[in-house]
């Protein structure tokens, strides 16, 4: 039985040739191996573009999500014969692709999201509170963050401090007085943003008053659809009715009124809507990815066709693990990920790891925690949501506050770069490979560029106090003063106090 990708085109690999793109989640499995395969139609948990490219200046597009993969030396990519493929190639290297791609398919939009997000450290509440926060428990962690010694930044108070989903007001007994709290939030030097999604509960004076209004999406007898999703059953929104996102915005310019800053647009993703029987489910993600634009200070986990828009990406959610799809090791790779599909502002997921489940039920690793701090601190964004005075000692917590304040330090480099890309389309993260092709790079991908000129190599192994890094052409001054002349390969120490990073001090020297 045919699956609707009935469209086939084979392209053979060629010698040297590295291949990355389409979802931003198997940053893992890029530039892609040998029996690597992907459903983009099945995008969920991130960020995802219908393209692919490669360090020869070649590459894949469609308009429609399309499937590949990796076998007997070539990309074996099948699409909707409607949108068919489009293959292009004599674009130089992987930067040369990138920037035609920019200018052809998704050009720079001019503006980056909300400057506070890149210039210090976000604060999400989910795992301290989970389903229950409360008004109290809020300032209380806000406090705290400034008692240990943490900067202010971009407070997220995520999950159910709402009434029902869809009933986008604060619960009345968790919180009491909102308004004297986004005051009392704002006096501390934080940011608020407040976290919703798309669904409506069942059986709700809201969920009636959406139904009767024809702003839900039916199935295909007149019904109101309804569905599970990771939170239980509900609706949906009709986003591709206008009439749906006006509701939306009049909820949330009463919020914005009572002081909240910004908003948290999780949930989206086309497994949900697949599953209510829309025959487009990827145009809801898109209607939900445009909505955001009207409010700079956002953060997004799921996108499609996203590319260059002035939308915080946030990774997959993250476990705490080290190794693994969802592990710290995955963090470099997804976020190379993404900055090669067009998605610059991303944000790593929790310090420590956000999926929840993974959070209580593993063995607490307060080394996995430094480290994954480190890891996220000289990204475009790093996020702590765990409580890091809570879970560790003087030490541990001491190397985390670092991280933080390495952030906040270079902050003002970082939100240049996010205006930079803003205008021009080029990456804030980039492999070694997108500015220094020919020196056989494309396969380093646990450590990255930040611009062109700030090489960051954090440590991703359990136990590790030394690591290998790759350092491109350039003469480049480490963080402890140590001078390095590339290309080369330089065995580095890094006790768990230090994240290894270069900052390029000259360009490579002329060959003779």
């Amino acid at each position: 039985m045919s699956d609707g990708l009935d469209a086939a085109v084979t392209v053979p690999v060629e010698a040297g040739e590295a291949w990355w793109g389409g979802a931003a989640a198997d940053g893992l499995a890029m530039p892609f191996g040998e029996g690597y395969r992907a459903d983009l139609r099945d995008l969920g948990g991130n960020q995802g573009m219908p393209l692919l490219l490669s360090n020869h200046g070649r590459y894949v597009w469609s308009e429609r999500p399309f499937a590949f993969e990796a076998t007997e030396g070539a990309l074996r990519v099948r699409t909707d014969p409607a949108a068919g493929v489009v293959l292009g190639e004599g674009h130089g290297d992987l930067a040369g692709v990138y920037r035609h791609l920019v200018a052809e398919r998704f050009r720079p939009h001019g503006q980056p999201p909300d400057a506070r997000l890149f210039t210090a450290p976000q604060y999400n509440l989910w795992i301290e509170t989970l389903f229950h926060p409360t008004q109290q428990g809020v300032l209380d962690y806000a406090q705290a963050v400034l008692d240990h010694g943490l900067p202010p930044g971009v407070l997220m108070i995520d999950d159910s401090w709402h009434e029902s989903y869809g009933t986008w007001t604060f619960h009345r007994g968790r919180f009491p007085d909102p308004a004297a709290m986004l005051t009392r939030l704002h006096e501390l030097g934080f940011t608020v943003m407040l976290w919703l999604v798309p669904y409506v509960t069942p059986d709700t004076e809201t969920f009636r008053a959406l139904r009767d209004a024809g702003l839900l999406i039916r199935d295909d007898r007149g019904r109101v659809a309804v569905g599970e999703w990771w939170n239980g059953f509900g609706a949906a929104l009709d986003l591709l009715d206008p009439d749906a996102p006006r509701w939306l915005s009049r909820a949330l310019e009463e919020l914005t009124r009572l002081g909240v800053d910004g908003f948290k647009f999780d949930g989206g993703e086309p497994p949900f809507y697949a599953a209510l029987g829309r025959p487009d489910p990827h145009a809801y993600t898109v209607a939900w990815n445009r909505f955001g634009l009207d409010y700079p200070l956002n953060e997004f986990r799921d996108a499609w066709l996203a590319a260059n828009l002035p939308l915080a990406q946030r990774q997959r959610d993250k476990a705490h693990a080290w190794h693994g799809r969802d592990g710290l090791e995955a963090l470099v790779p997804n976020a190379l990920a993404q900055s090669l599909t067009g998605h610059a502002y991303t944000c790593p997921d929790m310090i420590g790891g956000g999926e929840y489940q993974s959070f209580g039920s593993a063995t607490f690793d307060p080394e996995l925690f430094v480290r994954s701090a480190q890891a996220s601190a000289l990204l475009p964004m790093t996020q702590f949501s765990a409580a890091p005075w809570r879970l560790l000692d003087a030490e541990h917590l001491g190397h985390c506050r670092a991280a933080a304040l390495l952030h906040e330090r270079l902050g003002p480099e970082i939100l240049a770069l996010a205006q930079h890309a803003a205008r021009t389309g080029e990456p804030i993260v980039r492999p070694l490979e997108f500015d220094h092709p020919g020196h056989g790079y494309a396969t380093v991908t646990d450590q990255f560029l930040l611009g062109p000129d700030i090489l960051v190599a954090p440590v991703l192994d359990k136990g590790a106090t030394t690591r290998t890094v790759t350092i491109p052409p350039g003469h480049w001054r480490a963080d402890d003063g140590q001078e390095y002349e590339g290309p080369r390969v330089a065995k580095v120490d890094a006790p768990l106090a230090r994240l290894p990073w270069f900052r390029r001090t000259a360009p490579a020297r002329p060959s003779v």
